[in-house]
């Protein structure tokens, strides 16, 4: 299914999920559907629920906005993927639920992946680290049982209460003598979500179909892995400079001629011209570079781990290479040069007497 390639309405000014609730869904028997018995995931949903509660509480957002999104079924005649894919794409904040069973979900781990391109991409191309995963007990885990991608967060769940880092929030939620320590907790939980989403989200991409990535891994450990080798290959690497931050400046020691060596001041004469404007070239390696980067970073958010594959080598050379082409050549358009422009030599014809030998007219 192939994902509509335009940024969700609304990511650019506020209306985008706050939060994305990742976890590992119960499926329902052939018995169950009946409507007998309970919905396996219903202290989930209520969790999900009282967490957007609280989250609502602590913003602004208009009373018609759910700050949270959560994938709670597959609805007949809506495109589900989609949908989680945008969600995925805009929201600020994404919430793992910790179980055995989410860290060998396929579907749970292509979205903790594809949040965390987006995280790595927006520390590539503006220099600041984003940290908008937040980790949640569902169950207590050791982290032994994380995979490096989950042990690399920095989150001291203590600070969501005692109660909660030694039981999880389904016991809390579930118990009720614990009542008082769960709202406690979910309270905690939404401050955090709302700080980190003022303060740390990385920007808006595009939507891609995370379904996708389960044709490129076999199981979760592959995708976790992954995810994993991006906060490594990315943390502490130099930012790419994005298109339109600033202009690219020729070597130092370098001028074109009729201009003044960036960095070097012309001497202060009134009759010695001023410094020229930044030269065409300059601004065509700039146009080219601009062009080429914006596709590249298109790709990078994607499918980062395909950058050695011969499906970059084609998307290379069938879009960047191309974009960034035309974008150099509308800015080597030739200029006519400052000043009256030269006279052309022409031909003219001396009387017979003055002709040379061999009768060559005479260029003047």
């Amino acid at each position: 299914m192939a994902v509509s390639g335009r940024v969700p309405q609304g990511a650019a000014h506020g209306s985008a999920p706050v939060f994305f609730l990742s976890y590992a869904r119960h499926h329902r028997g052939v018995e169950d559907k009946t409507g007998g018995a309970e919905d396996p995931d219903r202290w989930t949903l209520r969790f999900f629920d009282d967490l957007t509660f609280e989250v609502a509480e602590l913003t602004t957002l208009p009373r018609h906005a759910r700050p949270g999104f959560m994938d709670r079924e597959v609805r007949v005649g809506q495109d589900w993927p989609r949908r989680i894919s945008e969600a995925l794409a805009a929201c600020r904040v994404f919430l793992p639920l910790y179980t055995p069973r989410y860290f060998t979900s396929l579907s749970c781990a292509s979205e903790w992946y594809l949040f965390q391109a987006r995280q790595s991409a927006h520390e590539l191309t503006s220099g600041a680290r984003s940290e908008a995963i937040i980790p949640v007990l569902w169950l207590p885990m050791p982290d032994t049982d994380l995979p490096p991608a989950a042990q690399a967060l920095q989150f001291d769940h203590h600070t969501l209460g005692e109660a909660y880092a030694r039981l999880g929030f389904l016991q809390l939620i579930r118990l009720t003598r614990f009542k008082d320590e769960y709202q406690l907790a979910i309270h905690a939980l939404a401050r955090e979500v709302v700080r980190v989403a003022l303060s740390g989200a990385p920007q808006a991409a595009k939507p891609v179909d995370f379904t996708t990535l389960h044709r490129h891994f076999e199981n979760a450990e592959g995708l976790f892995d992954a995810a994993g080798d991006l906060v490594r290959r990315v943390g502490g690497r130099t930012p790419l400079s994005l298109p339109g931050r600033r202009p690219l400046a020729l070597p130092p020691g370098t001028a074109m001629p009729g201009t003044a060596v960036r960095g070097t001041a012309l001497p202060d004469s009134p009759t010695e011209p001023a410094a020229a404007p930044q030269s065409s070239a300059d601004e065509a390696v700039t146009a080219y570079v601009r062009a080429a980067q914006t596709k590249l970073t298109e790709w990078f958010a994607r499918r980062p781990h395909e950058i050695a594959s011969a499906d970059f080598d084609d998307f290379y050379f069938r879009e960047v290479h191309p974009a960034a082409k035309a974008a150099l050549v509308r800015h080597l358009t030739p200029h006519a040069p400052d000043g009256p422009s030269a006279r052309p030599p022409r031909l003219r014809s001396l009387p017979t007497a003055e002709q040379p030998p061999g009768g060559a007219p005479h260029v003047l």
